[in-house]
């Protein structure tokens, strides 16, 4: 049993390779093993290029036998998408022993993979370390599930809670920690503001790392840029959320349009009692953008609501060592009995240089 803990442990290494790339797919790793050694591996990259499962196979430099195991992250895909079923290339390599840890949420995967596997007289087996398998892909599995994405919320703020004075745009957080966040930024998929903040800081909302900080040999992805801009306020010529051939999508109220040139989306959606729909956007994200993992750096206003309705699923504060004083402006103005039903647990602490990041668990579900 430790053996086999050992080697779905290093398929969930490979797979986190895939965490800044492979969205809208799966993070998958994949090892084969003869004789308790393993023997090949891979993991998937990027959709369009081979799974996991493809890629080890092909790196194996020996013909398969009936002593050899393949671990992977997650159940075999049965369907033709961008690439073939992988469940067809596994029953053709002549591979006799599966170890899986998590079955597919996708409804068009999900045990039908096993099943295809079973029926070729594959020995499968499932459920090692899949608690671990679930977390990388945590962003894939809501929005499968319950068709929104994993939702980060992201504040820097100082030791009296505030995220700003009035009249002072300085960061107040280090350097290590806003490097920090360019991390959080390259494993989303989207990031979300509201319009203040593109009004206010006029944020370029890039991930300003390069390959050799996240290693990786493909291109660095930057997020779907989103802003939630009401009634429609914000002058496309004027800042630089606007700017570069990324994504872009502003949500508000009156109008849904393209424009093509700039490569951004209005999509209009109804308002609520305290703005936009947030609960409808999160659906629209994740159903028409396929994001998996959204990332919000919210002011005041937009951290208050979000906190209201309940929908975060992780709350991250760098805390920093500074007093801002009566005259900046607060994290949110949550109420007292604004969220007294709702579970929070501390998930992470870290030490940045003089800040200290501090992950908060929502249970939202």
């Amino acid at each position: 049993m430790k053996s086999e803990i050992f080697f779905m442990e290093r398929a969930i290494e490979l797979a986190k390779k895939g965490i800044y790339t492979t969205s809208p797919n799966p993070s998958v790793g994949c090892v084969i093993v003869e004789n308790a050694k393993i023997i090949s591996e891979g993991f998937h990259v990027k959709q369009g290029f081979d799974h996991a499962e493809i890629i080890a196979l092909n790196n194996l430099k020996k013909k398969v036998n009936k002593k050899m195991v393949m671990y992977v992250t997650l159940e075999p895909c049965c369907h033709y998408g961008n690439t073939g079923p992988c469940t067809q290339s596994i029953i053709n390599s002549g591979i006799k022993n599966i170890v899986i840890s998590m079955l597919d949420p996708n409804p068009k995967v999900h045990g039908k993979g096993v099943k295809e596997l079973r029926s070729e007289g594959i020995n499968v087996q499932i459920g090692l370390l899949r608690k671990e398998s679930m977390l990388i892909n945590r962003g894939f599995i809501s929005r499968i599930i319950d068709k929104t994405p994993y939702i980060v919320a992201k504040q820097a703020i100082s030791i009296d809670f505030k995220i700003a004075a009035l009249k002072n745009n300085n960061w107040i957080s280090g350097a290590e920690s806003r490097k920090d966040v360019h991390y959080m930024r390259a494993r989303s998929c989207a990031i979300l503001v509201g319009s203040q903040t593109v009004a206010k800081d006029n944020p370029k909302l890039t991930t300003r790392l390069n390959k050799k900080d996240i290693g990786i040999n493909e291109k660095i992805r930057n997020p779907i840029r989103v802003v939630l801009d009401t009634d429609l306020n914000l002058q496309t010529n004027r800042y630089n959320f606007f700017t570069g051939v990324d994504k872009k999508v502003v949500f508000n109220s009156l109008s849904s349009s393209f424009d093509r040139k700039k490569n951004i989306d209005f999509v209009k959606v109804k308002k609520d009692a305290s703005g936009l729909n947030i609960k409808s956007i999160m659906r629209i994200l994740a159903e028409t953008y396929e994001i998996n993992n959204l990332l919000i750096e919210p002011g005041s206003k937009l951290l208050t609501s979000l906190l209201a309705k309940n929908i975060i699923d992780e709350l991250v504060l760098y805390q920093c060592p500074v007093f801002i004083g009566e005259a900046g402006i607060s994290s949110c103005e949550i109420k007292t009995n604004m969220i007294k039903n709702q579970y929070i647990s501390i998930d992470s602490v870290k030490i940045f240089a003089n800040d200290v990041r501090i992950s908060y668990k929502f249970k939202r579900r």
